[in-house]
């Protein structure tokens, strides 16, 4: 398919102290095989040079905007703001600290326009460290027809591997008092009136531990306990006692790994190991983006 007949993909970036990781993520996306898109920059407020790099490389590509009005209005208004920017077809999630593999645009977008039904569309990922060395991967399966209580009780898909209709996130707003699990509450109130798919592929290198924080983990916890309780008409009480339960032992056992400063190793967990072959693959991909 040439550019002239490929839909745009608008993808969208919100930043706030980014400077490490900025560069790479829009490397990552210069680095598309898939060409018709354009890059949304959006600051929150930074005081680093995350804002200098973000204007440095939209120098070099037209299709690349910088936006800025100095304000930190946190992260769920900067994500309804770059959703109501999108003028594509489709819009691409993506955070600052992180980089997408080469195809991710090319297979994603083929998969939206042979099932044009699907709203969201994840991806499994590849997980690295601050010095982007291949860590794990989290591969999951290719699963559809996603449930409420399957939302509700495992993580569907990461947030910045969806791909997704614009007008899909044009029309279902991220609630802007959830200033913590923002991602979660959104799948869960639009769950039964949409189509969530998750492709097995990995196609998004994701910094899997970047900023481990107790002070973050525990806010993500109380906010899910909430979403719980709203929820309790639709799974029942017992449900909803047996998902805070769970929340509340995974939060002490945070606890506990932040007390001996292991919190990386906690969160690393989270994937598997990939084979040395695999590994030395995905190294070399990423290695490329730089």
């Amino acid at each position: 398919m040439d550019k002239k007949n490929q839909p745009l993909v608008s993808i969208g970036i919100p930043f706030y102290n980014s400077a490490l990781f900025l560069e790479d993520a829009i490397n990552s996306v210069l680095r598309q095989s898939y060409t018709h898109w354009e890059l949304f920059l959006l600051d929150d407020g930074s005081n680093d040079t995350s804002l200098k790099i973000a204007k440095s490389l939209k120098k070099n590509d037209r299709r690349i905007h910088v936006l800025s009005d100095g304000k930190n209005l946190g992260l769920p208004a900067r994500l309804n703001q770059l959703s109501q920017l999108a003028t594509g077809t489709y819009y691409a999630r993506m955070d600052a600290d992180d980089m997408m593999h080469p195809e991710r645009l090319t297979i994603q977008v083929a998969y939206l326009l042979q099932h044009s039904e699907v709203d969201l569309l994840g991806s499994g990922l590849i997980s690295i460290d601050n010095d982007n060395n291949i860590t794990g991967i989290r591969k999951g399966s290719f699963m559809k027809s996603f449930t409420l209580k399957q939302v509700l009780e495992t993580t569907w898909c990461v947030h910045p591997t969806i791909t997704g209709k614009s007008s899909w996130f044009k029309n279902n707003p991220y609630d802007e008092r959830m200033k913590r699990a923002q991602d979660y509450e959104l799948w869960i109130r639009t769950v039964e009136e949409s189509i969530f798919v998750r492709l097995e592929n990995p196609l998004l290198f994701y910094r899997e531990a970047s900023t481990p924080s107790l002070t973050k983990y525990f806010k993500s916890t109380q906010y899910s306990l909430k979403i719980f309780q709203k929820n309790r008409n639709n799974i029942g009480m017992l449900s909803v006692f047996k998902m805070s339960i769970n929340k509340l032992l995974k939060l002490l056992v945070y606890f506990v790994f932040s007390i001996f400063g292991a919190t990386d190793r906690l969160i690393q967990r989270r994937s598997v190991a990939l084979l040395d072959l695999d590994k030395d693959k995905y190294q070399s991909i990423l290695n490329n983006i730089k």
